[in-house]
């Protein structure tokens, strides 16, 4: 790694830490520049704007997440519905042990990251294909092997489970102890209640209605 390379991952990393902390709209290109011990001309070398400095340490999270996931997929073994239950577990306890960066990307969820056209925007859009890779992956062998029922494509599917489980976890984790003197719950086990329904919905012979319906034209 270059001396270019290596001072842009030491804002990026400045950045996570003062965003985690404070909030990305309580933290100022002044004082990136000032915890990594360089002037603000430097950050906007690598940074347009206090905003591409958040996306890039959202691209980061993502990032990590999506190796995350991929080296537990190994452990995802049995029939489709099998691997989509653990899959589920082993994706809460993630989402647990990063409560700070999901709080992160309940913020910085409000802002168009999606609408970016820079390189990070591509970044972006690229870690979000392989954070669902595996979820998708799951969902194509339960259609195969009979024990998961999808009414669409795989790729349809785990976005809207993905997106689903991804708002409540930010809302879990966001309101904290709002959300339990509100619905007078333990917040937490709404994510675990989520994952049952959805394995109990996609599951064959899980009360379901729908007949399976398989659509070539849905999985280019």
């Amino acid at each position: 790694m270059g001396v270019r390379e290596r001072r842009r991952e030491a804002l990026i990393a400045a950045a996570y830490e003062l965003f985690l902390d404070r909030g990305v709209d309580q933290v100022t290109i002044d004082d990136i520049a000032d915890r990594c011990d360089v002037t603000r001309r430097t950050v906007y070398r690598y940074f347009a704007t206090r905003d591409q400095v958040a996306l890039a340490v959202e691209v980061e999270i993502l990032q990590r997440w999506a190796r995350v996931l991929h080296d537990l997929s190994a452990g995802w073994k049995g029939t489709g519905a099998d691997r989509l239950r653990a899959a589920l577990a082993d994706v809460e306890q993630l989402v647990d042990d990063a409560a700070d960066e999901v709080r992160f990307t309940r913020v910085f969820d409000a802002k168009p990251a999606g609408d970016d056209d820079s390189d990070l925007g591509g970044q972006f859009r690229a870690v979000i294909h392989h954070l669902l890779a595996p979820i998708v992956e799951i969902l194509r062998h339960g259609r195969q092997d009979g024990t998961l029922i999808l009414t669409s494509s795989p790729e349809l599917t785990a976005s809207t489970l993905t997106n689903a489980y991804l708002g409540l976890a930010q809302r879990v984790y966001g309101l904290g102890d709002r959300l339990a003197e509100e619905q007078l719950i333990e917040p937490r086990r709404m994510l675990t209640e989520l994952a049952r329904l959805y394995v109990a919905g996609l599951s064959a012979g899980g009360g379901h209605t729908a007949h399976h319906r398989r659509d070539d034209s849905e999985d280019q």
